[in-house]
């Protein structure tokens, strides 16, 4: 069982640098009225205000601060969670919950609860300080301790959404406190943060398409949900629109920053630019190759027999049933990011030792970098013991000793394209249709 909160605990101060946190009158727009908005700007500036501490590198570790960090995002309320939150804590439970794909923390006294905001406040410390008691000392920030639970989801950099509750049960004077976060934030050896410099523009938040900067926290473009709609190919079940669209948008976001040498290679300094990276366009032949093979959960790649032509990238995650489109942003992102962890070198090519090195997977980067693929098809399966996404590409990359993409500027008119493409200039891709 994962490790919960159930007893009271001491109330400690947070340090906090909160200019960039304004502590101010907002309408959240739920409906669920057993909480006022006065609590949830509580929950949510406790929240934002520490992760601001720690991308500012102003926070107390157990020795030492934390941080400073990049990529650190700011929370914003999610009126569905609460309402989750609310309804799970209605007889007031002291365990965790089964929130497929989602974090929780959890918390119950026993008492008498005249202010029940002064247990909120104690509750949120208590998670908070367990970093302080316990210290994170992974020198990447990686949760490898399972008494940072409470903490690592309170402050993992590309947590967005957040819904909080608490509940009086005033017949066993007991109060429960919960929250819900839109992201696992307790993965074994996950990256609770990112090391660097908390951002001060919109270049500098990078892990979702469209970010802009608010006083040193990044801040996510808000979306459409997903609505189950199905219309881009609808003889394909099993797949959103709305999932398509983020694996497309993720790919073809992080072939533009390479395109235009903004990707760190852990070998040292950025990925060389590249001249004719594609622009990929969704294929639904492809895509049902990709669900064929997802059905099958079965957590190892298909023969290329069953698949001429493509290649192919895979992913899984234990948790259950997790939100397609949150699969989609999640998978893209830990495939690309082979590219910062291991690196591949200025060179750029893709040679048998590149290849071979223990422990130092790229093959799932260097298929979505290579610039002649340019068709993608995916699916999410919902799968009896994991969530697994399957990604194929046409044409198929990774053949050895050959450039993962030509090395040169990125486009700036039609010109800088092969054949009778055109070059979308913002992007620094080459549009094949």
């Amino acid at each position: 069982m994962l490790p919960y909160s159930a007893a009271f605990f001491l109330l400690a101060t947070f340090t906090i640098a909160s200019a960039g946190v304004r502590r101010k009158r907002q309408a959240f727009g739920c409906t669920n009225t057993e909480i006022t908005d006065a609590a949830r700007l509580m929950f949510l500036n406790t929240h934002n205000e520490a992760r601001l501490s720690v991308a500012q590198g102003a926070e107390p570790n157990k020795c030492g601060l934390l941080g400073p960090a990049k990529n650190m995002y700011k929370m914003q309320w999610d009126c569905a969670l609460e309402q989750q939150a609310q309804d799970y804590i209605a007889n007031c439970p002291s365990s965790l919950g089964s929130f497929s794909g989602y974090s929780q923390n959890i918390i119950r006294y026993t008492g008498t609860f005249a202010n029940p905001l002064t247990g909120v406040a104690s509750a949120l410390t208590k998670w908070w300080s367990t970093v302080r008691q316990f210290g994170s000392n992974d020198p990447d920030n990686k949760y490898v301790d399972t008494n940072l639970y409470s903490f690592a989801n309170m402050v993992h950099g590309k947590m967005t959404g957040i819904g909080c509750a608490y509940k009086v049960c005033a017949a066993t004077n007991q109060l429960t406190v919960t929250c819900l976060y839109n992201k696992i934030g307790y993965y074994t050896n996950g990256v609770m943060w990112e090391n660097g410099t908390a951002c001060t523009s919109a270049g500098d938040c990078t892990t979702y398409p469209g970010s802009s900067c608010s006083g040193g926290l990044c801040v996510k473009e808000l979306e459409q949900g997903d609505t189950g709609a199905n219309t881009l190919c609808p003889s394909n079940a099993n797949m959103t629109d709305a999932s398509r669209k983020k694996f497309l948008d993720m790919h073809n976001y992080l072939r533009s920053r390479a395109a235009n040498g903004l990707e760190p290679d852990a070998l040292g300094g950025n990925a060389p630019k590249a001249s004719q990276m594609l622009k990929m366009v969704y294929d639904c032949a492809v895509e049902a190759s990709a669900i064929k093979h997802s059905q099958k959960c079965v957590y190892q790649h298909s023969t290329s027999a069953d698949r001429p032509g493509l290649g192919e990238n895979l992913y899984k995650t234990t948790a259950l049933n997790v939100d397609r489109v949150a699969t989609a942003a999640e998978s893209s992102q830990l495939w690309w990011n082979e590219l910062k962890d291991y690196g591949v070198g200025p060179e750029n090519n893709l040679t048998q030792a590149l290849w071979d090195r223990p422990g130092k997977q790229i093959g799932h980067y260097t298929q979505m970098a290579w610039d002649r693929t340019y068709k993608l098809g995916c699916s999410v399966q919902h799968c009896p013991t994991f969530t697994y996404s399957v990604c194929q590409y046409g044409p198929a990359g990774n053949y050895m000793n050959q450039l993962i993409y030509t090395i040169g500027n990125p486009c700036t008119s039609d010109a800088g394209c092969p054949g009778s493409y055109t070059c979308s200039v913002s992007e620094g891709l080459c549009n094949v249709v």
